[in-house]
């Protein structure tokens, strides 16, 4: 376990969320060490799609402030973009098919961390590309194995610090984890909500009603 990394990957939230995770394992000298080196090695594909997920934010927030005669074109606007999100998607998840797919058990700012069968040794560097589901965006970058943590006979989770990756994927990986959480938090409370119906329907029907005088 290298503490001072596995500090730097705790400083940031984690979600527990399952996403799309491809990984090629590489020497740590093939790892970009310069934001130019990373911008040249990131395919064009990854490039655009995040560009067009940034354009999508950026054109959509001025809309909010317009109130509900907006509301509609905004929803439509939403749909269409959605269309060309998941074709994007489609496209980048065939990109360099000899990765190692698999999906995590968590993600944030700091990296991910996902189970696995195969045995890798601290310090061990990925190629890698994190495909967020939900932001229809996914991130290239690089990563390194900070901590092993073994499951079983068979399983090993591993956490992956973010070795190089561009600020701006970075940050759309924390925004990203922020909007699971919101989701997670709807879900419990609409599940506790559901609870408390269904609780209040039993207590009804259980109580007899008293004859008409």
């Amino acid at each position: 376990m290298n503490s001072e990394k596995l500090t730097e990957f705790e400083q940031y939230f984690q979600i527990d969320e399952s996403n799309r995770v491809n990984l090629f394992a590489v020497d740590d000298n093939k790892v970009p060490t310069t934001l130019a080196q990373l911008e040249a090695d990131i395919p064009p594909l990854f490039k655009l799609a995040n560009e067009v997920s940034e354009l999508e934010q950026s054109s959509l927030r001025p809309l909010r402030n317009l109130g509900d005669v907006a509301q509609e074109l905004a929803v439509f606007l939403q749909a269409q973009s959605r269309k060309i999100d998941l074709i994007m998607s489609h496209i980048l998840a065939s990109e360099q098919p000899e990765d190692n797919a698999m999906y995590c058990d968590s993600y944030g700012g700091g990296g991910v961390k996902l189970t696995d069968t195969k045995a890798y040794s601290i310090g061990q560097a990925f190629r890698t590309k994190l495909f967020l589901q939900h932001e229809a965006s996914a991130i290239y970058c690089y990563t390194e194995v900070v901590a092993v943590n073994k499951i079983d006979d068979e399983h090993y989770q591993y956490t992956l610090l973010f070795k190089a990756i561009r600020d701006t994927d970075q940050e759309l990986v924390v925004r990203a984890s922020l909007h699971a959480q919101t989701r997670q938090l709807k879900k419990r409370q609409q599940q506790q909500a559901d609870e408390q119906s269904f609780e209040q329907l039993k207590t009804d029907e259980e109580t007899p009603t008293k004859p008409e005088q």
